[in-house]
């Protein structure tokens, strides 16, 4: 569901100075939103920053800021937005974020205009600029996850579910919050403003997202992606990552012919098969 739009800012308030002034502030603004989970159990939120395609650097959140996710289980555990400048979904580095029965999380994306230090440390660059401003929106998600399933012979298999059957109540208070500082680098004034909802409401359902399911039509493979792809995966990363996808595969709704011609066309000589859970 979208939540609200983001505006994130560091640089002067006005493109020139006014007549007869010696100068102009500088505003560091960031987006802060709270998530409270309105349900009995506990559940994972996925937060996304969509942002229009093909900004320059300076108006992209690639590698230009700061995110801090506090929850009743973490105290502001510091991380950067995942993405490069060709993306236009941008989701924390700290990855889900869990959240108890009646349990209110914090996300805080700032620019990234001073070094921060954290355990572990970050990868975040300060920007080379104070001329950088971001505008979007924000989605929030209920993800699909994996769990282990009992199948009728005693075994378990891995296999990513809905987390729920029905929709999800959260209660969310987006917010701007700004500094502003004067010429001489001095702290001059704080703001904060609470945003107005997609929705209109401050109480919302957020729908679970169903498990992923294998779309022949839209399984093409080129250079272009396979480098994305790449890029965002660690040497550690690469293993598991495999066999997630394929746990997350619905053995009986997918076509593997379909995804087998794919993977021959684009040279990739592996090939997938169906197989049964062992007996016993």
């Amino acid at each position: 569901m979208e939540v609200s739009h983001f505006e994130l800012i560091w640089k002067p308030q006005s493109p020139a100075t006014p007549i007869g002034q010696s100068g102009i502030d500088k505003v560091f603004q960031g987006y802060f939103l709270k998530i409270t989970n309105l349900e009995p159990v506990e559940y994972l939120y996925t937060v996304e920053f969509v942002v229009a395609p093909g900004a320059p650097a300076e108006r992209n959140l690639a590698g230009n800021t700061i995110v801090f996710v506090d929850t009743p289980g973490s105290n502001n555990a510091p991380g950067v937005l995942n993405g490069n400048l060709a993306s236009t979904v941008f989701t924390p580095s700290s990855g889900t974020i869990r959240i108890p029965p009646n349990g209110t999380a914090l996300i805080a994306v700032l620019p990234s205009a001073f070094p921060v230090f954290g355990n572990p440390p970050i990868d975040a660059t300060p920007l080379p600029s104070d001329n950088f401003e971001v505008r979007g929106f924000v989605r929030l998600r209920l993800p699909a996850v994996f769990r282990a399933i009992q199948l009728p012979n005693g075994n378990f298999v891995f296999r990513r579910v809905a987390q729920a059957s029905n929709p999800v109540r959260v209660m969310l208070t987006p917010q701007n919050r700004a500094t502003y500082y004067g010429v001489g680098g001095a702290l001059s004034d704080q703001t904060q403003a609470t945003l107005p909802t997609a929705s209109g409401r401050a109480i919302n359902e957020v729908p679970p997202d169903a498990p992923f399911r294998f779309n022949p039509a839209d399984f093409t493979i080129d250079l272009d992606r396979l480098n994305l792809v790449e890029r965002l995966l660690s040497d550690s990363d690469r293993s598991v990552t495999m066999a997630a996808l394929l746990a997350s595969l619905d053995p009986d709704k997918t076509d593997l012919a379909t995804m087998n011609t794919s993977l021959a066309a684009a040279g990739i000589n592996f090939a997938l098969e169906h197989r049964k859970p062992k007996n016993g």
